[in-house]
């Protein structure tokens, strides 16, 4: 199964931005202050949901940062940003859906907020929103909410969403039908990645890299691209959704000119940026190459040609 491509590429990039002061050579002493000392009146817990606690942590030495090295971190975190809708929407086809209708009730809903409903929807919004969609983040089994079918159809009545925007999954009934069984039932999309023994592991995953397809056709599909006897095969179909069209296997390609496109152009400008500010060539060559991959051609079967040119 595929990894999550938004997901590897926005943490790579913040990961990127927090080794910025390790990268300049430059050695800081540590005068973090621990959790337990009485003295230190920074609060650690941000929140704590479900089975979630949120850290918040100091980053000691950033005030002492070159402005070239904040620009580098603020344009690093601005390109992850722009790639949270394809996090959620690789994660599964109805995330964006979902989140959207989540978010227009957690701020129109005009109802009592003293209900235990209401505080069983604020959990379940906080997962959705840290897990990118409505699978645990670990566990990756769908998360059920404890409010109910009542106090949902009414609350998204009361907030005044416009479901039109999602108009591709059907008409008005249809699409709120379809989000009471993304959002209520345990049996519709169970797990995000069903890697379990004796079944069709890509029909039964609720991941949006797959649609349409079965196990057999895609492993198929992708070896009929290796040459026999590689010792070093290519890695096909990282950047890629395999559908069917016309009875026939072919891939959508996340990339400039291809899927999200629009958010992925906003990638590469900030992308642009963070490479003229780099502090040395050993940054500057790995924002190249990551631009590399979202900027050229790919061949037709999705794979990027800057990886095997």
């Amino acid at each position: 199964m595929k990894k999550i491509m938004g997901l590897a590429l926005a943490s790579s990039l913040i990961y990127a931005a927090l080794l910025i002061e390790a990268c300049s050579g430059k050695k800081e002493e540590n005068t973090a202050v621990t959790a337990t000392d009485s003295s230190d009146a920074f609060e650690y817990e941000a929140d704590r949901f479900a089975d979630l606690q949120v850290l918040r942590y100091r980053v000691n030495g950033f005030e002492k940062l070159s402005l070239q090295q904040k620009k580098l971190a603020y344009y690093l975190y601005e390109a992850a940003l722009c790639g949270r809708d394809i996090i959620f929407d690789q994660k599964n086809k109805h995330n964006l859906m979902l989140r959207h209708v989540v978010d227009g009730i957690y701020e129109n809903y005009k109802g009592d907020k003293s209900l235990a409903d209401w505080k069983a929807f604020e959990v379940y919004a906080k997962q959705i929103w840290f897990s990118h969609g409505n699978h645990h983040h670990y566990s990756q089994n769908k998360i059920i909410p404890a409010f109910s079918k009542e106090f949902f159809t009414e609350a998204l009545a009361s907030s005044g969403i416009d479901m039109q925007k999602f108009a591709a999954f059907g008409a008005a009934d249809k699409v709120q039908e379809l989000l009471m069984k993304v959002v209520f039932d345990k049996d519709f999309e169970p797990k995000i990645v069903d890697l379990g023994k004796g079944i069709d592991n890509v029909a039964k995953s609720a991941n949006n890299f797959y649609e349409g397809v079965t196990q057999k056709e895609v492993e198929k599909f992708y070896a009929a691209m290796s040459k026999p006897g590689d010792k070093t095969p290519i890695s096909y179909g990282l950047n890629s959704k395999v559908v069917k069209q016309n009875g026939k296997l072919t891939e959508k390609v996340w990339k400039v000119g291809g899927m999200y496109d629009g958010a992925i152009s906003k990638i590469v400008y900030w992308l642009e940026k963070a490479e003229g500010v780099a502090e040395n060539e050993a940054q500057k060559k790995a924002l190249h190459l990551l631009l590399n991959i979202l900027k050229r051609e790919t061949s037709k079967h999705g794979m990027i040609t800057t990886l095997h040119g």
